[in-house]
C-alpha cells in the first residue's frame, strides 16, 4: 500500500514539474535568452515539454494505455527483484524524481542566465 502511495506522489510532482517546465521554457522563448544558440536550445526544450504536457493531459484524461505509473512500477519491481530489494528501488525512484526535476527546471533557468561582465 504504501509504495502506490509513494508511486502516486513521484508522478504527481513529476506532473507538476512538466506543467512548470513549460511555463519556464515559455519564458525563455518569450524574454530571448540573448544567444542564437541559447534561443535555439530554449525552443527545442519548450517543443520537448509540450509534448510531455500533451501526454500529462492525456494520462490525466485516461487516453493513455501505459501510464508513468504503470512505468515507475515496472522499473521498481524490476530493480527490487535485480538490485538488492526494496529500499534499492525505493532509492533508484527518489534518484529519478530527483533528476527529471532538476533537468526540468534546471535547463530553463540555465538558458535564462546572462553572463557578468
Amino acid at each position: 500500500m504504501g509504495t502506490e502511495r509513494e508511486m502516486k506522489a513521484v508522478v504527481c510532482l513529476h506532473h507538476i514539474a512538466t506543467f512548470m517546465s513549460v511555463a519556464a521554457g515559455g519564458w525563455a522563448v518569450i524574454k530571448g535568452t540573448g544567444s542564437k544558440v541559447k534561443d535555439a536550445l530554449a525552443g527545442i526544450f519548450l517543443a520537448v515539454q509540450l509534448f510531455a504536457l500533451l501526454k500529462v493531459v492525456l494520462e490525466t484524461a485516461g487516453k493513455r494505455e501505459e501510464t508513468l505509473g504503470d512505468q515507475v512500477g515496472r522499473l521498481r519491481a524490476k530493480i527490487e527483484k535485480t538490485r538488492g530489494g526494496r529500499a534499492a528501488a525505493e532509492a533508484c525512484t527518489a534518484l529519478m524524481l530527483f533528476l527529471s526535476l532538476l533537468f526540468k527546471i534546471g535547463v530553463p533557468l540555465c538558458l535564462l542566465e546572462r553572463k557578468k561582465c
